[in-house]
């Protein structure tokens, strides 16, 4: 939870973000998901520029609280929060 010494090229950062976007259900390959907040991205151009990560961060209005079909995607919130706690104490 600490900033890397050096910064991660392009290629680590895509192959990152695209191993979290995995961890979300709406990517897994066999899954098929009808609820009204699931993720679906209809355009390949917007999924790819997103990493496929759609299905957002929370629960019932607490956006600390991860939501288990979005693992990847919670991990990241809570990653992104701790950088930004680390750079906060430093400033």
């Amino acid at each position: 939870r600490k900033w890397p010494e050096e910064g991660w090229d392009d290629a680590t950062i895509e192959a990152f973000l695209s191993d979290l976007s995995q961890m979300d259900s709406n990517n897994f390959p066999l899954n098929c998901s009808v609820g009204e907040r699931e993720s679906r991205i209809i355009s390949n151009l917007v999924a790819r520029r997103h990493f496929r990560m759609g299905h957002g961060i929370g629960r019932s209005g607490d956006l600390e609280e991860v939501q288990p079909k979005a693992a990847g995607s919670s991990l990241m919130y809570k990653l992104t929060n701790a950088l930004v706690l680390e750079v906060i104490r430093y400033m």
